[in-house]
């Protein structure tokens, strides 16, 4: 099959993720291409302990709370590795670099209405205690302070900066994760913005009482891989409880999204077992639907991610944006809900790549104009922080079902989902949610297993356009690399971040048990090795078909 070029999108800002196109289906790997290094990121079972050795390879990265490992070895012993029955699939190291998608979300050439995260929302959203012990991680290109959000306010907490690892760096744990390029910083603004001047009294923020916690997986130019994304999910899956058990983390913003063939070819993947593992955690992973209309991006399509799509508020009575991703998977509508996504004013540093790339963005009231699903995404991550600071006992499932609650019918299509997000209710967040509201009941685990990551490597074309020899450092990664001092002692104490928060033990079978499905099954046989093989590579891989 001949591949059409396909995007990763980082929607929001009108930027996107972009992958390679892949050349057409080569022959069958010859004997003289088995030996030549390469790098994969291998899944393992549920249940499986890390790190998993490779023949004639070494592991550079384990991700145990996520269940997999980045790996540099010959393509034969790559190969042989997939059908091991300790692993349920291998992929390559894809690689893709966030860039402005134009057109669709062209800020230059509409001239309508502007608006706040907060419009439409009721209740405190936007209000000076909203948020309030609320920690959002937020997985993107990093957050430059901001006279709306800074690290002098005490509401900023740089996590983890992991954007150099394919260029051979180390994971940081110390330090400013800036942001070169502007797009977290500017979500950031959404979620958790305070009043500047030009906001005429406004928040930016749905949660301005709320801490953003950095998870930097892209660097400053917007350069990403599927490791890296799989590091921030890792990372925040080992730091969202301390020992004691106490929630520290409670939402995960994602405004990422693989855009997949469309439906019924939506199924288990390597991201969407991080959203599943990060949940177990016992935080509520927000994602973006993704911009391309008809589709769900990757991992917002996982039915236990609540995926956001774009609404647009610009413009008198609130519709779907037209861009706005959405579709069935394994018998889960997605989105979950929508939420303002078109013309939303935030704030980025005026010297990163958009601001400089977007001139056409700054308003008149010197505040910044973007469009996508990554702002509905924020929006939401905001109102998800509001309920939490109300709930702070609450699950997941429970946030999750509180926003499918709050969601109003000011939006009557079936791509909203549930409707258009709101507070419901005067206070600091939606009412308690009811878990069986969750949206999952419907899940199909027969077309979920029948759609994993699919049978099939077209290993040789992949190593010819997509896999750098020279990526990653020959170091992996230890415990002792995530540091209690990458976080205020007035935040959380050293004690919380003790090496046996990454201990193997945390990637258990029951973590992965039926129960999580509301009583429908997904056993590990949906990873098994026979569906998702390195013996060829399908359509359904990154940069896909």
């Amino acid at each position: 099959m001949n591949p059409r070029p396909r995007v990763i999108a980082i929607g929001g800002l009108a930027a996107g993720l972009a992958m390679m196109t892949l050349p057409a289906a080569a022959a069958p790997v010859a004997s003289a291409h088995q030996g030549r290094m390469v790098n994969a990121v291998v899944v393992v079972r549920p249940g499986v302990h890390l790190p998993l050795s490779v023949a004639g390879g070494h592991v550079r990265a384990v991700f145990s709370r996520v269940g997999s490992e980045l790996v540099r070895a010959p393509l034969g012993s790559l190969m042989k590795l997939a059908g091991d029955p300790r692993v349920a699939g291998v992929t390559p190291d894809r690689s893709g670099t966030v860039s402005g998608l134009k057109g669709k979300n062209d800020e230059a050439k509409d001239k309508t209405k502007s608006v706040f995260a907060s419009e439409r929302l009721g209740g405190d959203a936007g209000g000076d205690k909203t948020g309030a012990g609320v920690n959002v991680a937020m997985l993107d290109t990093g957050l430059s302070d901001t006279p709306a959000l800074n690290r002098a306010s005490g509401r900023v907490t740089d996590g983890v900066d992991v954007s150099q690892l394919a260029a051979g760096g180390d994971a940081q744990t110390s330090g400013k994760f800036t942001d070169g390029f502007g797009h977290g910083t500017f979500l950031a603004s959404l979620i958790a913005g305070g009043k500047v001047p030009g906001s005429g009294g406004h928040a930016l923020g749905v949660a301005p009482a709320a801490r953003v916690v950095v998870v930097k997986v892209a660097n400053d130019e917007g350069q990403t891989t599927l490791s890296e994304v799989l590091a921030g999910m890792d990372w925040v899956a080992a730091h969202a409880r301390a020992p004691d058990g106490t929630q520290m983390i409670q939402v995960l913003n994602v405004a990422l999204a693989v855009e997949r063939p469309t439906a019924p070819a939506y199924g288990a993947d390597p991201l969407t077992a991080a959203v599943e593992q990060v949940r177990a955690a016992g935080v509520l992973v927000v994602a973006a639907s993704g911009n391309v209309a008809g589709e769900v991006g990757d991992p917002g399509l996982d039915p236990q991610a609540a995926t956001i799509g774009a609404a647009d508020l610009s413009n008198g009575k609130p519709s779907v944006a037209p861009f706005s991703g959405s579709g069935v998977v394994a018998g889960v509508q997605k989105p979950d809900l929508v939420a303002s996504g078109v013309h939303v004013l935030g704030l980025l540093a005026p010297d990163s790549s958009i601001a400089q790339q977007n001139p056409q963005g700054w308003q008149d009231n010197g505040l910044f104009r973007g469009s996508g699903t990554s702002e509905a995404t924020a929006v939401a991550s905001g109102v998800a922080a509001a309920y939490f600071s109300d709930h702070p006992d609450a699950t997941p499932a429970q946030a999750k079902a509180a926003l499918r609650d709050a969601a109003n019918g000011d939006v009557r299509d079936p791509r909203a989902g549930a409707g258009l997000l709101s507070m419901a209710t005067k206070g600091n967040g939606p009412r308690s949610g009811d878990s069986t509201n969750s949206g999952e009941n419907t899940f199909d685990a027969n077309s979920w297993q029948a759609n994993a990551w699919q049978p099939g490597f077209d290993w040789v074309s992949l190593l010819a356009s997509s896999w750098s020899a020279s990526s990653w450092s020959a170091s992996s990664w230890s415990a002792s690399s995530w540091s209690a001092s990458s976080w205020s002692a007035s935040s959380w104490s050293a004690s919380s971040w003790s090496a046996s928060s990454w201990s193997a033990s945390s990637w258990s079978a029951s973590s992965w048990s039926a129960s999580s499905w509301s009583g429908a099954t997904w056993s590990a046989s949906s990873w098994s090795s026979a569906t998702w093989s390195a013996s060829s590579w399908s359509s359904y891989g990154w940069g896909d078909a």
